[in-house]
């Protein structure tokens, strides 16, 4: 089985996630297709710093001004139904799993407001995530995962929405490792990412080999340690006896 292991470091957002794809091998030009076909601007930004001491690939989908005063629940849904019925028709559920657990965070974090009525925005969501979402997944399906996990780690709250939201969603995440990381850092919707696709929240174990690692940034000038997310791909060795094979695929054929 072909798996993914993400390990949070500190600063987290969709488009790091994105990053470290590109890192791992994943041509731009082939998201950039992917996004025209789907009828979606590919006007994104990506470079790697080769002089940093770790290699790791920045990209970022520019935040475009002209956008409605609200953003809600439904809006998502409408957003990437769209995109999936241009592109790819089979990821439109697995969207869905993304904004269930970020809808219900905010809900439970901003004064228990309904998901259907919340205004997104508060939690710092915003249209340009659901293109970093459509690139983070086919990205996946080039590289060919089948399964996605989380490394474990603690959060230290945080005191904003968007923490608070985050803390919420990310309720599979808590470790009793030191590896503790503050709220404030980690994106709502990057959380729900996590939340919503990973089949579990576990460390690597010696079953698990690792074939290749690679880093997204937040920052193309500093790349180090807290402004980089890392991406483990490799296969598991032991699937008949392993905990991981208890776990449901999240991309081809479930079993």
């Amino acid at each position: 089985m072909k798996a993914l292991f993400i390990r949070c470091n500190g600063k987290l957002t969709p488009d790091m996630l994105v990053g470290g794809l590109i890192d791992m091998g994943v041509p731009p030009a082939y998201l950039r297709t992917k996004l025209e076909a789907a009828g979606v601007s590919s006007d994104f930004i990506e470079r790697s710093n080769l002089d940093a001491k770790v290699s790791a690939h920045y990209f970022c989908i520019p935040e475009k001004e002209d956008k409605p005063l609200l953003l809600k629940q439904k809006d998502l849904f409408v957003i990437w139904r769209k995109i999936c019925e241009g592109g790819e028709s089979g990821w439109e559920s697995l969207g869905w799993k993304v904004f269930s657990a970020l809808s219900a965070g905010a809900s439970d974090a901003l004064d228990e407001i309904p998901a259907t009525i919340i205004d997104l925005r508060r939690c710092r969501v915003k249209e340009e995530n659901l293109i970093s979402l459509y690139c983070f997944l086919a990205g996946l399906d080039y590289l060919g995962v089948e399964t996605l996990f989380t490394c474990p780690f603690s959060l230290a709250a945080g005191t904003s929405e968007a923490a608070r939201t985050t803390e919420k969603i990310l309720t599979r995440a808590v470790s009793t490792t030191e590896n503790v990381i503050s709220s404030e850092d980690i994106d709502p919707f990057a959380a729900a990412i996590l939340e919503g696709l990973s089949a579990g929240f576990i460390a690597m174990d010696g079953r698990f080999l690792v074939d290749k690692t690679a880093y997204g940034t937040a920052s193309v000038e500093k790349i180090e340690g807290e402004v980089t997310v890392a991406e483990y791909l490799g296969y598991f060795t032991d699937r008949e006896d392993s905990i991981f094979s208890r776990h449901l695929k999240v991309f081809g054929m479930g079993v």
